[in-house]
């Protein structure tokens, strides 16, 4: 006989992942050189920059549109043979494929240039291969109903479970312009053109407040111009520009939790006058967007299993994905290595110029620790000793491993590493060897997955009067608890207890020899 019970209902709202996709996309297109500048004698650098235009969900997929901004250095064919540079766009469509995702879910990505390769063509075109690696997420809010307790049923066992869960409040994105005009240190030459500039970011601090997210942090700006000292005819130069940026969030208030993405959509950089009238004054306008999610997290009792004697349960169930943070650290990466010069290229008299950047193979969880692999793509430019052959370079990849410590780690969770190089200097050991030294920090977070499973409604009957009562003698069997044994034989713990002088937080053992006393005496 079907019995009517009454339960107490909760709505559950957690995120979920949908799906996650790591790709590579090929960007691959021919670079012309202006008319305005002289031909191709030597290329010293080619360098690229990934700029996403607009990520859109869509059925079983995420569409990326962007650009790869390159930087060309090159020595023309002049008597001069001066530095030259030239920049292009190659532009790309690519899909993630994320099957089970749907318009207006959320999304995260990440993305970033592994290697560019070029070839020259002839002395007024090259080709370009840019390969980059774009890690996708999808995620999206789960909203059900249910079955946290049961109503006039004081004989129902039920079995809860502490955790926390986590749900998006909303999502947004803001675009901001930060001038500022940078002057020259003293002693250094005045610009005559900008050669080459990269901007990145560096986030210091986020904060929900109500209905917006306030983000402070550094624009990284680094520059590279040419100037009218033959011994040392290009110089670098860097500066730390702060902002504060604010995204409208409605339905964000002071407590909830947050992620943001920052990146520098855009970087203009005029040198002009200063009041002697020289080129020593840098007009800086750097355009940055920013993607913000603001989230809840609370820790809930929920009702994952439940039983009651003398009644036959049948539950519908759902399993669910809960996403917990474990943590977050930083630490600081130094990398020191000695580079020999390849055997095809000239002897340097001093260094001009160095630049790395971290390519991240690997990350992984082992003993406690976040480890990172990967690469430190570094390139010299340099005077060569024969000053009639003008600036030369040399690249080398640099391979790295560095471990971040964070309580609570373990192998099995996930993990996401993050490094921005701080900086960066080279010192000329020999002529043919220099030491590249590159301070970076590296941020991690740890993430672990738990399935459970929910409660989403349940039927109950009743059984006969009397049905499998008795005494049985049962073996503990591994994995068993005193909830699975209980539930096994339609019986309490508490009767358990009783019957075997065990207190309730006895390990069992298997082989263990336990009575259970079965007499139904049921009235609903």
């Amino acid at each position: 006989m079907k019995v009517t019970v009454e339960c107490v209902r909760d709505i559950l709202k957690v995120d979920q992942t949908i799906g996650e996709e790591l790709s590579q996309a090929l960007v691959e297109g021919d670079i012309v050189v202006p008319e305005s500048k002289p031909d191709i004698a030597r290329v010293l650098d080619v360098d690229g920059i990934v700029v996403v235009n607009s990520k859109e969900v869509i059925q079983d997929r995420v569409m990326i549109e962007g650009v790869v901004r390159c930087t060309v250095l090159y020595i023309g064919q002049n008597e001069a043979k001066l530095v030259e540079s030239l920049e292009s766009e190659l532009g790309f469509t690519h899909y993630l494929d994320v099957p089970g995702a749907r318009p207006n879910m959320l999304s995260t990505l990440k993305y970033q240039v592994e290697h560019v390769e070029y070839e020259v063509i002839n002395s007024r075109k090259l080709n370009i291969k840019a390969v980059i690696n774009l890690q996708g997420r999808v995620n999206d809010v789960l909203q059900i109903d249910v079955v946290q307790n049961f109503k006039s049923m004081p004989n129902m066992q039920t079995l809860k479970d502490k955790v926390v869960v986590s749900h998006s409040q909303g999502q947004g994105g803001s675009q901001a312009i930060v001038r500022e005009d940078l002057e020259l240190e003293e002693g250094m030459p005045s610009i005559q053109k900008i050669l080459k500039k990269n901007a990145s970011i560096k986030l210091n601090n986020r904060k929900v407040m109500d209905n917006r997210v306030v983000i402070e942090g550094d624009i990284k700006i680094q520059l590279l111009y040419l100037c009218d000292d033959p011994s040392e005819p290009i110089q670098h130069v860097s500066y730390d520009m702060p902002f504060t940026q604010s995204v409208d969030i409605v339905g964000a208030y002071q407590g909830l939790e947050c992620t943001a993405d920052v990146w520098v959509q855009e970087l203009f950089v005029e040198p002009r006058e200063d009041i002697n009238g020289e080129m020593r004054v840098l007009s800086v306008e750097a355009v940055i967007e920013a993607e913000v999610r603001v989230f809840e997290t609370e820790t809930k009792e929920l009702l994952v299993d439940a039983y009651c004697p003398g009644l036959s349960l049948k539950p519908r169930k759902r399993k669910i994905n809960l996403i917990q943070s474990v943590g977050e650290a930083q630490d600081q990466v130094v990398i020191k290595e000695s580079v020999a010069f390849p055997q095809n290229v000239p002897q340097a008299a001093r260094v001009l110029y160095v630049e790395a950047k971290p390519v991240v193979t690997d990350q992984r969880i082992s003993d406690g620790k976040v480890v990172i692999e990967g690469v430190l793509v570094s390139k010299v430019i340099y005077q060569p000793t024969d000053p009639s052959y003008g600036p030369a370079s040399i690249k080398e990849d640099i391979p790295f491993r560095h471990s971040v410590e964070l309580e609570g780690a373990y192998e099995d969770m996930e993990c996401q590493s993050q490094l921005v190089v701080d900086h960066v200097s080279c010192t000329l050991i020999a002529h043919d060897e220099v030491e590249i030294r590159a301070v970076m920090t590296a941020s991690v977070s740890v993430f672990t997955s738990l399935e459970k499973e929910v409660f989403l409604d349940v039927e109950v009957e009743e059984l006969k009067e009397g049905l499998d009562s008795g005494i049985f003698v049962y073996f503990v069997q591994p994995g068993d608890s005193l909830w699975s044994i209980a539930k096994k034989y339609n019986t309490t713990i508490a009767s358990i207890l009783k019957y075997n002088a065990i207190d309730e937080s006895q390990v069992l053992t298997p082989g263990d020899k336990l009575i259970i006393y079965k007499k139904l005496q049921v009235s609903v």
